[in-house]
């Protein structure tokens, strides 16, 4: 089985999770990240006791020309440092090559990272490792892994990011119709019935899979995955720590949603058969 990384959904929920049987940990630096429910600053690292965890961070945001001088002052903090770095805009490459930091790099691109030649276009670039997109197959995957040199991560566990915008599309409809902005969970429904969650953010709105994604009862196969992560985002910590404990476990559950992880997705160009 490949190593287990988790995030956490509060400071509290940090301090419980370094406790179990897991590999490391995911945070998302506080201003540079997206897509977490929970956020963290870089000086804060070194009051956490990680209990000798292996430390990923994600500087995963869209940066924009007044991010670069508070993101590479935050990286010339985190070259010394024992940690992966997971990132988006190429911004973050710029300045890890600048700064002689590129090793640290994971690429992290959500919906991007789903080929071979893709993943060996930046092993080429010095960058040793790769988040691949949670939209292909178990097969692909593999094939990636197989033909790759890169460090592979992998969700096995949470809700998948489907859709992100700069915008903050809750506010937005909220005001249109005439409504205030609660500090609520909101959902979209389809028009087939499915319930996807939407979060926004200080730096957009994220629309996410309309269920947890569960690959537990294929650990086996993804033995020779690098690091298989657990997303805590919209889950409730009591939820999610008993599911940490079934991985370490390696529980098998009954039905679990497995979005692309079987199922082909074929495009038809209209007019076609």
């Amino acid at each position: 089985m490949g190593k287990l990384i988790v995030t956490a959904n509060s400071l509290e929920h940090l301090t419980n999770l370094v406790k179990k049987e897991i590999d490391g940990i995911l945070l998302y630096i506080d201003s540079l990240s997206v897509n977490s429910s929970f956020y963290i600053s870089v000086d804060e690292l070194d009051k956490i006791d990680f209990n000798k965890k292996k430390i990923f961070l994600a500087l995963n945001k869209i940066m924009h020309n007044n991010d670069l001088s508070y993101l590479r002052i935050v990286m010339n903090k985190l070259k010394e440092k024992d940690v992966y770095i997971l990132f988006y805009d190429m911004a973050v490459y710029k300045i890890a090559h600048e700064l002689d930091m590129v090793d640290k790099l994971i690429i992290y691109q959500d919906h991007l990272n789903a080929s071979t030649p893709t993943n060996n276009f930046y092993y080429d670039l010095g960058i040793n490792g790769s988040y691949i997109t949670s939209d292909i197959t178990k097969e692909e995957l593999l094939e990636i892994k197989k033909n790759t040199k890169n460090i592979i991560m992998f969700m096995v566990y949470g809700y998948a990011p489907i859709f992100y915008s700069r915008r903050y599309l809750i506010t937005n409809y909220l005001k249109y119709i005439g409504e205030k902005n609660e500090p609520c969970k909101y959902e979209i429904i389809s028009d087939n019935g499915e319930i996807y969650p939407i979060d926004e953010e200080k730096y957009g709105s994220t629309v996410y899979s309309p269920k947890v994604i569960n690959l537990i009862n294929y650990l086996t196969e993804l033995e020779n995955i690098d690091y298989l992560v657990m997303h805590s985002n919209n889950i409730s910590d009591s939820e999610f720590n008993n599911m940490v404990d079934r991985f370490i476990k390696k529980e098998n559950v009954t039905n679990p949603y497995l979005g692309f992880f079987e199922t082909k997705t074929i495009y038809k160009v209209k007019g076609d058969e």
